[in-house]
C-alpha cells in the first residue's frame, strides 16, 4: 500500500534503462531495488579532488582533475597487456596506463591532438608523471561532468560504484517535492534543511561546506525516522486501548494459597511490580506491558501471580515461551503447585502425542484448563480459548513491533505481556517497546549465591577439568555450553556431540547433553537426569539460555565464549548460582581473538548487573542482533543510529505524544505530511491502523 504521492518511489530500479532482473537481485541483498530503498542507501565516504593546471610534487597522491592534449597512444597486447597515452600539460608528459583495456574503446578515446580532461590519483616513477585507470575522461569541449566532489557508497559483488551511483542519481530524481512536517523551531534550532535537499546534498555534494555539513543532514533524515517510528509506536498505543474489557477486582484466594507456600519471601521490587500489573488487568482497556529485569530477578513468579490473578474471575491465562525446553520447565515449576492451589495446569507443544494434545486442545476450548504453557505457537495457531485474558510472552525479543500488534488483533479482549531474557537498554526500549507500558524488577531475592567469573584461554583445558573433578566430588553439578551441534568446516568451534563424548571418557555415565536438533523426549529426558542430579555435567547449546533452574549447578563453562555477545553470555551465566552455594562461570576463550571480544570478556569479568551489560552490548553489537532481527549485528534502522542519536530519539518521542495528542487521527494538512512520513520509513501498517477506525 503506498500513498499516492509515493507511487513513483514504490517502482523497482529496473524501470531503469540498463537495469535488469539480475539487477534488482543484486539490489535487494545490498538496500532493497525500490526508489524508495535506494535513496535511503547512504553514502560512505567521499572523494575531494583538486583542479591543477601543473603536475607538481605537491600533488602526488592527491585526485587530481586536468587538461591536456593527446600526444601518443602505445598498446602491447603480449600479457601483461598495456596501453599508454602521452599527454601533454602546459610543456609537461603525463602518462595515462591502462591494463588489459579494450582497445576499440582505447583507440576511440585518445585520438592524437585532442583535448581532453582527466581524473586520477597522480603518481611519480622516477621524473615521469603518471595517472593509473583514471576514474573520469572528457574530451575537452563538452560540459564538464567531473565532480569535485562524489560519494562513493557500500557494495556488493556483482554492482558496480557506477552503477550505483546512477541508480542514486535516477532515485533521486523521482523524488516528490514533500511540505514540511518538522516544526520551525526544531528546523531553526538544528540548522536542518528540508527533507529534500538534505538527501540531494548528501548524495551529490557540490561545495567544500555541503560536505563539511553532511552530519547536519545525516541528523535530519536520522530525526525524520525516529519520528515515524515514535509516531507508528503511539498510533500502535492509541489503537491497542481502543477495545474494552471486563473490569476485574483484587481477589486473592488463589494468589496468597501460592505466596504462603513459596520456600521465598517476594522482593519488594516483585510486590511493587505486580501491584501495578494487578491494577492494570483490572482497568477496563487492554494491557500491553513490557516486563524487564536482570537474570534472576525472579520474572517467573511474577508471571505465575499474574496469570493467577485472571484465574481468580474465571478466566484463563497462558504463557509462551520460545522453546520447548524452557516452555517444559515452566510447566514443571507451575505444575509443583497445582494441587495446592486447586487449578489445572497443562502442558501444550507441537511434539507431544497426538491424541494427548486433542485431548488438552478441548479442554483449554472447554475452559476446563486454567493455565496453559506452551511455546509462542499457542496464540499463533488455531488453537481456541474459552476465556483467555492474559497472555503472557516469555523471554522473546524476537516479537516486533507489528508481530505483536498483529498477536493483538488474533486475541482482541487479552491483556499481553512480554518478558524480556535480560534487560534491554534504555532507547531501545523507546524504539521498539514504546507502545507498551514498563515495569521493572531492579534488585534480586537478597539470599542469591554470588557468582564469581573468569577467563581462561583454551590450551589450559586441564585446569578447568580439575575444576570440575573438585566440584563433583563435592556434589555438585556443571553446564558446559558449546555453540554449534556439529563440528563446522568454517569455524573452529567445538561441537556438543564432539565434547559430550570427550567429557565421557574423563567421567564416564556422567554426562548428559541437550541441543535444538534432539527429539522433544530426549531433551526432557537428558533434563531430567540432570536436574535430579543422576548426571552431573549436562553439555548442551544455547538452548539452555533461559530458564532452566538448577539449584545444585555451581559452574557454567562457556566454550568459545569469544562468539557470544554479551547479553547471551550474562543470560548463560543466569543458569548458576540459583541455590546457596558460590558459584563460577568459566569463559573459555581461543587466543586470538579480536578486540571487541576482548573487551566484551572483561566487561563480563568485572559486572555482574544485566542492566549496565545491556548498555554496553548495544554499544559494541547493532540494535538488531540485541532485538534478534539480525543474526550478526548491523542497524535495524535505514539511518538512524541509537548509538549516536540517542537524544534525538527522545525528542522525537516527547514530540509524537504532542502530535498524538492534538491529532490523534492525523487529519488536516499537517496529519497528512506526517502521513508520508509514515509511508517514507515503512511505519505505514499504523495509518492503517487510523483508517480502521
Amino acid at each position: 500500500m503506498s500513498l499516492k504521492l509515493l507511487d513513483e518511489l514504490y517502482n523497482k530500479i529496473d524501470k531503469l534503462n540498463g537495469f535488469g532482473p539480475k539487477n534488482i537481485l543484486l539490489f535487494d541483498k545490498l538496500c532493497g531495488s525500490r526508489l524508495l530503498d535506494i535513496i535511503f542507501h547512504l553514502p560512505n565516504s567521499i572523494i575531494k579532488r583538486i583542479k591543477i593546471n601543473s603536475l607538481k610534487d605537491e600533488y602526488i597522491y592527491k585526485r587530481i582533475i586536468i587538461n591536456g592534449k593527446v600526444k601518443s597512444s602505445w598498446s602491447s597486447y603480449k600479457k601483461p597487456k598495456i596501453s599508454i597515452v602521452t599527454l601533454e600539460v602546459n610543456d609537461q608528459i603525463l602518462e595515462i596506463i591502462y591494463f588489459n583495456v579494450n582497445r576499440n574503446w582505447f583507440l576511440n578515446n585518445f585520438i592524437k591532438d585532442n583535448e581532453i580532461t582527466i581524473s586520477g590519483e597522480l603518481i611519480r616513477k622516477g621524473n615521469k608523471w603518471q595517472v593509473i585507470h583514471p576514474d573520469y575522461i572528457q574530451i575537452k569541449k563538452l560540459e564538464e561532468i567531473i565532480p569535485i566532489y562524489e560519494t562513493t557508497y557500500p557494495l556488493t559483488s556483482g554492482l558496480s560504484h557506477k552503477k550505483i551511483k546512477a541508480a542514486v542519481k535516477y532515485s533521486i530524481s523521482e523524488i516528490p517535492g514533500f511540505s514540511e512536517w518538522i516544526n520551525s523551531e526544531l528546523l531553526k534550532d538544528k540548522n536542518w534543511q528540508s527533507f529534500n535537499k538534505s538527501l540531494l546534498k548528501l548524495h551529490f555534494p557540490k561545495t567544500l561546506e555541503e560536505v563539511e555539513n553532511a552530519h547536519l543532514y545525516k541528523e535530519r533524515l536520522a530525526y525524520d525516522e525516529a519520528l515515524s517510528r515514535q509516531l507508528a509506536l503511539n498510533l500502535i498505543r492509541k489503537h491497542k486501548h481502543k477495545t474494552e474489557q471486563k473490569t476485574l477486582i483484587n481477589i486473592n484466594t488463589l494468589k496468597d494459597k501460592l505466596i504462603n507456600n513459596l520456600p521465598f519471601k517476594l522482593t519488594d521490587d516483585q510486590q511493587d511490580v505486580l501491584k501495578t500489573i494487578y491494577e492494570d488487568i483490572n482497568l477496563n482497556k487492554r494491557m500491553y506491558r513490557l516486563l524487564q529485569g536482570d537474570v534472576g530477578s525472579g520474572k517467573t513468579i511474577v508471571a505465575f501471580l499474574s496469570i493467577l490473578h485472571v484465574v481468580e474471575h474465571g478466566f484463563q491465562g497462558a504463557l509462551m515461551a520460545p522453546t520447548e525446553i524452557l516452555a517444559y520447565q515452566h510447566y514443571l515449576f507451575f505444575k509443583k503447585y497445582e494441587n495446592i492451589i486447586g487449578i489445572r495446569i497443562a502442558l501444550l507443544t507441537s511434539k507431544m502425542q497426538k491424541n494427548i494434545k486433542i485431548n488438552i486442545i478441548d479442554d483449554i476450548n472447554n475452559g476446563k484448563i486454567n493455565i496453559i504453557i506452551g511455546t509462542h505457537a499457542l496464540i499463533q495457531s488455531n488453537i481456541k480459548f474459552k476465556n483467555l485474558r492474559l497472555a503472557i510472552i516469555d523471554e522473546q525479543h524476537r516479537f516486533g513491533v507489528y508481530q505483536r500488534l498483529e498477536l493483538s488483533k488474533k486475541s482482541p479482549n487479552t491483556d499481553f505481556m512480554v518478558m524480556t531474557a535480560t534487560p534491554i537498554p534504555r532507547t531501545l526500549v523507546l524504539t521498539d517497546y514504546g507502545d507498551m507500558d514498563i515495569s521493572i524488577i531492579h534488585s534480586k531475592p537478597i539470599n542469591r549465591a554470588k557468582i564469581e567469573t573468569i577467563s581462561v584461554s583454551i590450551p589450559r583445558m586441564n585446569e578447568v577439568i580439575k575444576a570440575i573433578s573438585r566440584a563433583i566430588k563435592n556434589n555438585e553439578q556443571i553446564f558446559w555450553v558449546c555453540p554449534l551441534v556439529k563440528d563446522s568446516e568454517k569455524l573452529d568451534l567445538a561441537a556438543a556431540e564432539t565434547r559430550q563424548k570427550y567429557l565421557h571418557n574423563i567421567f564416564p555415565n556422567n554426562v548428559a547433553i541437550v541441543h535444538g536438533q534432539m527429539d522433544s523426549r530426549d531433551k526432557e529426558n537428558s533434563l531430567l537426569q540432570f536436574s535430579k542430579n543422576e548426571k552431573k555435567i549436562l553439555v548442551s547449546t544455547t538452548v539452555i539460555e533461559v530458564g532452566i533452574d538448577i539449584p545444585n549447578a555451581t559452574i557454567m563453562i562457556i566454550e568459545h565464549a569469544e562468539r557470544f555477545g554479551l547479553a547471551q553470555l550474562h543470560q548463560l551465566r543466569g543458569r548458576i548460582g540459583r541455590g546457596t552455594k558460590n558459584s563460577v562461570c568459566i569463559l573459555l576463550y581461543d587466543q586470538k581473538i579480536g578486540e571487541i571480544a576482548r573487551e566484551r570478556l572483561t566487561v563480563m569479568r568485572e559486572t555482574n548487573n544485566g542492566f549496565l551489560i545491556s548498555e554496553k552490548d548495544l554499544k559494541l553489537r547493532g540494535a538488531g542482533e540485541i532485538l534478534g532481527t539480525r543474526q550478526s549485528g548491523g542497524q535495524m534502522f535505514k539511518i538512524l543510529d541509537i548509538n549516536i542519536h540517542e537524544n534525538l530519539i527522545k525528542i522525537a518521542n516527547k514530540n509524537s505524544k504532542m502530535i498524538i495528542n492534538e491529532n490523534p487521527n492525523l487529519i488536516g494538512i499537517e496529519g497528512e505530511k506526517l502521513k508520508q512520513l509514515l509511508y517514507l520509513f515503512g511505519q505505514d501498517k499504523a495509518v492503517k491502523l487510523i483508517k480502521s477506525g
